[in-house]
């Protein structure tokens, strides 16, 4: 069993963990984020492909976005794709992530702490919400191991076009009323900024 295994049912059962829907950012003070033009002409490209596979959605759609979050926080974040967290195999809490966001400038390898999460789907992002959780569990398992105090941890479901943001608080997994869409690629980056802003 690993992340993608899990369901609501099973991390209530395991860890008390329940999930319920709320808006995550209408309260918040989201700015804008202008694009750059290599992102620009990069998802412009990106369309023209036959991205059928999740790979392929992920390689080119999500990919450039987050890199472009990474570039403007350089010397803040680092991302690491595709690698396993091992957070705690005994509980499953292990597998492989999309993406790991690390308030750890420049690491070459995973270190704490863990802020936000990334789960590439090639269908409904709904469909990625309980392995996204249990990342963000995973990630917070992680943190907690190596004596990090953050517990509240993002995580985004994509499919390459459209985006569902979740917030892990206590035991509690909020899933975003709204889910945002690359047409819209201010509002998306200025939420991925956002994100990166509050573990400052």
């Amino acid at each position: 069993m690993a992340y993608r295994d899990f369901t609501f049912a099973k991390l209530e059962h395991d860890f008390q963990i329940r999930q319920s829907r709320k808006s995550l950012f209408e309260s918040r003070a989201i700015l804008p984020m202008q694009p750059s033009e290599w992102l620009l002409t990069t998802l412009k490209r990106a369309k023209t492909m036959p991205l059928r596979s999740e790979k392929s959605r992920s390689e080119n759609l999500i990919s450039p976005i987050i890199n472009e979050i990474r570039q403007n926080n350089i010397d803040v974040i680092e991302v690491f794709s595709g690698e396993i967290l091992n957070a705690d195999p005994k509980a499953k809490l292990n597998g492989e992530v999309d993406f790991i966001f690390v308030h750890y400038p420049q690491s070459a390898e995973i270190r704490e702490p863990i802020f936000n999460v990334t789960e590439a789907k090639r269908g409904a992002v709904e469909e990625g919400w309980a392995q996204c959780a249990a990342q963000m569990y995973g990630a917070r398992v992680f943190n907690q191991k190596h004596d990090n105090a953050i517990v509240d941890i993002y995580g985004a479901v994509s499919n390459g076009y459209d985006w569902q943001f979740l917030s892990l608080e206590a035991h509690q997994v909020f899933i975003d009323d709204s889910v945002y869409t690359i047409d819209n690629l201010p509002q998306l980056l200025g939420i991925l900024q956002f994100i990166v802003d509050n573990y400052r």
